[in-house]
């Protein structure tokens, strides 16, 4: 394990200070206009699109909670759900992008998953903070697979998608590994 430089301070005495509520909120409001954005390219392209905005996100292990499924949790309401629901039953998604960006210590991220023959696109919103998707980084590398879940409040699961690549939603997965300390050379990520 990494041993902190005492002379740079407390790593999250350094977060707490740049992570300020109005440089998250920027952050946020930029990932939904993002998403809007990339919607209306893709509708313009002839596709129809469904934007779910998470109200929580959650990177949930393999052997974290009571359920099998693992991956990222979105939080939505019962008609986005319900929405969401009907749209995935006659779905199959044979592609997948994720975007995102960073502001400290959170993930701000759009996950894109198309089915280019119904001509349809689906465009997820949602952030989490690093250090809580550790587990679930190496899980899913190491599966060399990820999904995305979309969840009601009380936690059930409305549907689920598989995705192939999970280094598209981990690309440099050592930031993640360095938050719970397991880090030890910068390609360490295993």
């Amino acid at each position: 394990m990494v041993e902190p430089d005492p002379e740079a301070g407390v790593p999250d005495e350094v977060e707490r200070i740049a992570e300020s509520p109005d440089s998250i909120r920027e952050a946020w409001n930029e990932t939904i206009a993002d998403t809007r954005a990339m919607a209306a390219d893709r509708e313009e392209a002839g596709y129809e699109t469904m934007v779910l905005v998470s109200q929580d996100t959650s990177p949930v292990a393999p052997d974290a909670g009571d359920g099998d499924e693992w991956g990222l949790t979105h939080l939505v309401d019962g008609d986005t759900a319900e929405e969401f629901t009907e749209a995935r039953e006659r779905l199959d998604f044979d592609e997948t992008a994720v975007y995102q960006a960073a502001a400290a210590d959170s993930v701000f991220l759009v996950t894109e998953c198309l089915d280019h023959d119904a001509e349809f696109v689906l465009l997820i919103a949602g952030a989490f903070r690093r250090r809580e998707a550790v587990d679930l980084v190496r899980a899913a590398l190491d599966r060399e697979k990820m999904y995305s879940h979309v969840r009601l409040l009380d936690g059930t699961i409305v549907g689920s998608i598989e995705h192939d690549d999970a280094s598209a939603f981990f690309p440099n997965p050592g930031e993640y590994l360095i938050q719970g300390g397991e880090r030890t050379s910068p390609d360490d990520a295993s």
